[in-house]
């Protein structure tokens, strides 16, 4: 499973809610970005950047297998720097402020996401829900939407960070 690596820029209460749900998704967090990483599973290091440095540190965390939540704190070219850094090793969320509570899904298009994460294709979710292709394909759209993701793929992971996946 890849660990999650998100960003975040907003309050600190947002920051909080983000490491408490990665937690809560069965990732085990450790504070900083300056301890060992490689061999351990499941990590996922948390903490601020407020410099260049920071981010450095942060961007080796990922290089070195761990997940990552990171309060983006530092300013905007120090964050784009990070974010685009981030964005060449593997998927990132990024969390702008004022971003509102977490998504809501129905249960028709969490169970979309449920199937598709065990591997079915989204014919065989459809048939097996009674569906549909198209409103299989029309429930899925909103997951992606609701989630803020454009691929289908990318909604999954989140859905599957967010703890919804099991």
């Amino acid at each position: 499973m890849i660990p999650p690596v998100i960003v975040i820029e907003g309050p600190d209460d947002a920051f909080a809610r983000v490491v408490a749900e990665t937690h809560a998704a069965g990732w085990q967090i450790r504070q900083g970005f300056d301890g060992p990483t490689v061999g351990m599973t499941r990590i996922v290091r948390v903490g601020s950047v407020t410099s260049a440095n920071e981010a450095g540190a942060a961007l080796l965390t990922v290089l070195g297998g761990a997940g990552a939540v990171v309060h983006g704190l530092a300013d905007r070219e120090v964050l784009d720097r990070l974010l685009d850094d981030l964005r060449h090793v593997g998927p990132v969320e990024h969390r702008r402020r004022l971003e509102a509570s977490p998504p809501r899904l129905d249960p028709d298009e969490l169970e979309i996401l449920r199937m598709l994460g065990d591997g079915r294709s989204l014919g065989e979710a459809a048939h097996a829900l009674g569906l549909s292709r198209r409103t299989a394909d029309r429930r899925l759209a909103g997951a992606r939407r609701a989630l803020g993701t454009e691929r289908t793929v990318e909604a999954v992971a989140k859905a599957r960070r967010l703890g919804w996946l099991g």
